[in-house]
């Protein structure tokens, strides 16, 4: 198994998953999620468990089903296969920054995109 980078400082939990993509691409499991996890979010014991019911079964499908670029410009970067530069979260969150939008899941509002994450 090959070593994951480090979370910069303040990245947002999809921004490292499409980072990491980027350089590692995936294996099929939430390895990304997991340590993004352990380093950054460790209170979020439920991580996985919440990606899986709103579709995340791995660290691509978490980018592809569980969240969305929220802005025209996020899109046009992910579309072209840029580097996307992470607007910022506060450390110990699994919230998305400015860049993403959350898809919510069934107790967090009928499994509909919003401008609020889950």
């Amino acid at each position: 198994m090959s070593q994951l980078p480090q979370p910069v400082t303040h990245e947002c939990l999809p921004c490292y998953l499409y980072r990491v993509a980027g350089e590692a691409g995936c294996d099929g499991s939430l390895r990304g999620l997991s340590f993004y996890r352990d380093e950054s979010a460790p209170r979020a014991s439920a991580l996985e468990r919440k990606m899986r019911l709103l579709g995340g079964f791995c660290d691509c499908e978490v980018l592809l089903n569980v969240v969305r670029p929220a802005t025209t410009e996020a899109m046009r970067l992910i579309d072209a296969g840029e580097d996307l530069v992470c607007k910022g979260v506060r450390r110990g969150t699994i919230q998305p920054c400015e860049n993403w939008l959350m898809r919510r899941g069934v107790q967090w509002g009928g499994g509909r995109f919003s401008r609020r994450s889950a």
